[in-house]
């Protein structure tokens, strides 16, 4: 699967730069709305948010193909952690921000005034910072920023978003659900954290991640 979407991805980007028609260059931002996917523990959704550039290229008959640079910062908080030290009301909160390459394939009638459509948008990317605390009684027992190594988390990320929009004068606005593939922990055996990296370690393996929902605003040139 890990291979299959970077190929999809890579193909995209060389068809969009070979298509003939005048691309659109636009500006997007909006907010990501994510919660992992773990085990043992119980995770609850965040709100955070993302932004980045657009090129859109038309194909013809409606579709339609857009390749996006964004800076997309996904995270979850688990709640009510019991198994990682004799401690009770035990919560980590988890944040990493992503330099991320998804690509779009559109299909929608163009309508004169507006066109919707919808969408299918494999995504790849990197982990450039990320942020955590583990707390206990509402005390801090362990905060962690940029330590992707000693917090176990993987910093490639590859996934699948799904969803529908509309393009109306030179604005977009769309919605997407998305989901991440292969496991959030490195899984690279011992960690240098007591809490932070030995929970991640429990909640991400076998292929837990992020997913969630998205919108967002685009602003075309």
């Amino acid at each position: 699967m890990k291979k299959r979407l970077i190929t999809i991805v890579l193909a995209a980007m060389a068809m969009a730069l070979t298509v003939q028609a005048q691309p659109r260059m636009g500006v997007l931002a909006g907010f990501t709305s994510s919660k992992a996917s773990v085990s043992e523990f119980e995770a609850s959704s965040v709100s955070l948010y993302h932004a980045g550039v657009a090129f859109n290229f038309p194909l013809g008959l409606g579709f339609a193909i857009q390749p996006q640079l964004t800076y997309q910062v996904k995270g979850t908080s688990l709640d009510q952690i019991h198994s990682v030290a004799d401690i009770s009301a035990q919560d980590m909160d988890l944040k990493v921000g992503y330099v991320e390459i998804p690509v779009q394939f559109q299909y929608g009638p163009d309508l004169m005034a507006f066109r919707p459509y919808v969408f299918a948008e494999p995504f790849i990317g990197f982990g450039v910072n990320m942020s955590s605390k583990y707390s206990a009684d509402d005390t801090v027992l362990e905060k962690m920023s940029n330590q992707f190594k000693d917090a176990d988390l993987r910093r490639f990320e590859y996934g699948l978003g799904l969803g529908i929009g509309i393009d109306f004068w030179r604005m977009q606005l769309t919605g997407r659900y998305f989901w991440n593939f292969g496991s959030l922990s490195a899984d690279g055996g011992t960690v240098d954290s007591e809490y932070i990296g030995n929970t991640v370690k429990s909640a991400f393996k076998d292929k837990r991640h992020f997913n969630g929902m998205s919108v967002s605003l685009a602003y075309f040139f």
